[in-house]
């Protein structure tokens, strides 16, 4: 009688979970990928269906994906890198930047991409300036590249100006708050990018973080908890993309296609959502649904550019959809 052998996995294990995400990354040929003991172990089929999303944003803009000027910057990219190395496995004429705030994480990223074959390029960390002729694992025929930027030096408790409109006088008035950037797009030599993708710190502290007894991906700190969790950091984010586009009314700045981010809570969902239509600049809203098995995710996009600026700048073809 023939045998049936079956393989389970122990998903209670970091270990585990860390071996079957490497797995999963060398199929679609990412060699050698690993990060230290206890970082985050990013979902692969959720992250991979985010790039899909992605993709289909910038498809019904009229983006011709295989072009080599596509521009992504994985915010808090982590010690996996992981949006970077899916974007770059599937589309290896673009160009992702990847940013973080720990030397561990930044290492272990610069590590995988180099690993993984592509052209990490010598850059400032704090001035943003990129060295293009020298790229490890470069040549003339390939155009895969990933810069990782280690952004902690530029952590300083600052004040952010957003601009907000009074409805009931249109008055303008200036919010102040103290928070640390974000995005920092300020920091790429870039004409444009296409899209930011972000899968923010879920809780407001590690002892809020009540891990699920039945998996274990870890997390560091950093990675996993935020002052004022979720909800406060996608709500900077918003603040601070929209910060980006004011500022360019007034001085030369990169023009962004698409944000996105990944939302963990319904609540924070509809608190983005609402966030965004109260701005008069907001040109385009989109939201979709990650499910895998019993976990539900969001996605999150919105945009400030309009079709025939942003045509200007890129000189593609866009069509442009209404909230």
């Amino acid at each position: 009688n023939a045998t049936t052998t079956t393989t389970t996995i122990d998903f209670t294990s970091w270990q585990a979970t860390h071996d079957l995400c490497r797995a999963l990354l060398e199929e679609i040929g990412v060699q050698n990928w690993s990060i230290p003991e206890g970082h985050l172990v990013p979902g692969f089929t959720q992250r991979r269906n985010y790039c899909e999303w992605v993709e289909s944003l910038l498809e019904k803009d009229g983006v011709r994906l295989e072009e080599d000027n596509i521009r992504g910057v994985d915010v808090g990219t982590g010690a996996s890198a992981i949006f970077a190395l899916l974007f770059t496995s599937r589309h290896p004429k673009w160009d992702m930047f990847g940013t973080d705030i720990t030397k561990e994480a930044v290492e272990s990223a610069r590590r995988n991409c180099s690993a993984a074959g592509a052209a990490e390029c010598s850059c400032d960390d704090t001035t943003g300036q990129v060295d293009g002729d020298n790229c490890s694992n470069s040549s003339s025929k390939s155009r895969r590249r990933i810069s990782i930027r280690d952004v902690s030096k530029r952590r300083t408790s600052v004040t952010m100006k957003v601009l907000t409109e009074d409805q009931n006088d249109n008055r303008e008035q200036e919010e102040e708050i103290e928070e640390e950037p974000i995005l920092d797009l300020d920091l790429f030599d870039e004409e444009h990018i296409d899209f930011t993708v972000c899968n923010p710190p879920f809780f407001n502290s590690m002892s809020d973080s009540s891990q699920n007894p039945r998996t274990n991906f870890g997390g560091t700190r950093i990675e996993n908890s935020c002052r004022g969790g979720e909800s406060s950091f996608v709500r900077r984010m918003i603040l601070e993309s929209r910060r980006v586009t004011l500022l360019r009314k007034t001085n030369k700045s990169i023009r962004v296609r698409w944000f996105t981010t990944m939302v963990g809570v319904k609540a924070t969902l509809k608190m983005a959502k609402k966030c965004l239509r109260e701005m008069k600049e907001t040109t385009k809203i989109r939201e979709t649904a990650f499910v895998q098995g019993k976990t539900r995710r969001w996605g999150l996009a919105w945009s400030f550019e309009r079709a025939k600026t942003f045509e200007e700048c890129v000189n593609t073809k866009i069509v442009e959809e209404q909230i």
